[in-house]
């Protein structure tokens, strides 16, 4: 039971950092189809998306595993897992450049925009706990 629960909080926290992640995309989309165009909102989202889709499968796959009778589990989920994050990243990335009316610059800065957002909604979210924790 224990075990179920911590699987429950584990998910639920990657899963909101990917939905964050995944927002702070659509923010730069919509930044980019009011100060450029829809081409430019349409590439940034794209370019987005190339990186939070892979990162919302990642999380699916890897983090059903918690717990220390788990860990190899786990371990192995998160290795391979990042490895084929990063492989369909790269393909989705070629594809959206190769068969989408887009502006390249646009895509590079939504791609960019979603790593960022990434990292920003984790740090976001780890500081808000340790916050809670400390008082």
């Amino acid at each position: 039971m224990a075990t179920q629960t911590l699987n429950t909080i584990v998910q639920r926290e990657a899963y909101r950092i990917v939905l964050l992640q995944l927002s702070g995309v659509v923010v730069i989309a919509l930044i980019a189809l009011i100060l450029v165009g829809k081409m430019s909102g349409f590439s940034a989202l794209m370019g987005g998306l190339a990186y939070g889709l892979p990162n919302l499968i990642f999380v699916w796959r890897v983090f059903r595993y918690a717990g220390a009778s788990q860990m190899v589990q786990f371990m192995a989920a998160f290795f391979i897992g990042e490895m084929l994050k990063l492989a369909i990243s790269a393909i989705l990335f070629l594809l959206i450049v190769k068969y989408l009316p887009i502006s390249l610059l646009s895509v590079l800065v939504g791609y960019v925009g979603g790593i960022v957002s990434f990292w920003i909604a984790s740090m976001w979210l780890f500081t808000k706990k340790a916050e809670i924790r400390a008082d």
